[in-house]
């Protein structure tokens, strides 16, 4: 079975390094279409682990025997799985695609397998995205500090309600700017919980404990 390598330098394509806390591995991807594809599989709460680049199946196309890699194999928290093809929505809507993809759906089903295609349509959807590349940016705590602990207090003691994140800067009587780093890294490593699918992170954003 052919698989194909991507951390093997290639003078042709640019090549994107995802660095996943999920996983405790780096994702590379071909483009950064696929690149914020990860964000999303990183921050989706069903999702335990994804990869780049996995094993790859022959599907039969116009005659031919062909053979196919996914860009992405995810696993689910009920231990199924699913491959994900990226695409520009522009590629999606020719036709030689549409047959193509056709193939490979076909084929993936008679290997009892699920494949489905995702584009900027379904990848770039503010806030979702944005939130996504923003805990990102504090992910990777390994411990934490005591101005956490102090958060995490708080929140345990109004478990019954959320709290704004502009509240929680009035009550820990710290500057705005620590406060909304420290909760970013709660966020981030799943002790905290806050709307991030339809609101953007900001001072009315309501977070309670996970």
């Amino acid at each position: 079975m052919y698989n194909r390598n991507l951390r093997k330098p290639h003078p042709n394509k640019n090549i994107y390094k995802f660095i996943s806390v999920k996983n405790k591995t780096s994702i590379m991807c071909e483009s950064g279409l696929e690149n914020d594809a990860c964000f999303l599989f990183e921050y989706n709460a069903n999702v335990i682990s994804y990869r780049s680049q996995p094993s790859g199946f022959e599907y039969s196309h116009e005659g031919k025997t062909c053979f196919y890699t996914p860009d992405f194999l995810v696993q689910y928290a009920d231990l199924t799985t699913e491959y994900f093809e990226v695409k520009p929505f522009t590629r999606t809507i020719e036709l030689e695609f549409k047959q193509k993809f056709r193939s490979i759906k076909s084929a993936a089903m008679q290997n009892e397998a699920t494949i489905s295609l995702i584009t900027e349509r379904q990848i770039h959807i503010q806030p979702r995205l944005g939130n996504a590349k923003l805990l990102h940016r504090y992910a990777g705590i390994q411990s934490l500090n005591s101005f956490q602990d102090k958060i995490l207090d708080l929140l345990r003691i109004e478990s019954s309600c959320t709290v704004s994140v502009g509240e929680l800067v009035l009550r820990l009587k710290m500057s705005k700017g620590e406060v909304h780093s420290n909760l970013l890294a709660l966020l981030s490593a799943g002790y905290i919980q806050a709307n991030l699918l339809e609101h953007q992170f900001h001072q009315d954003t309501q977070i309670w404990v996970a």
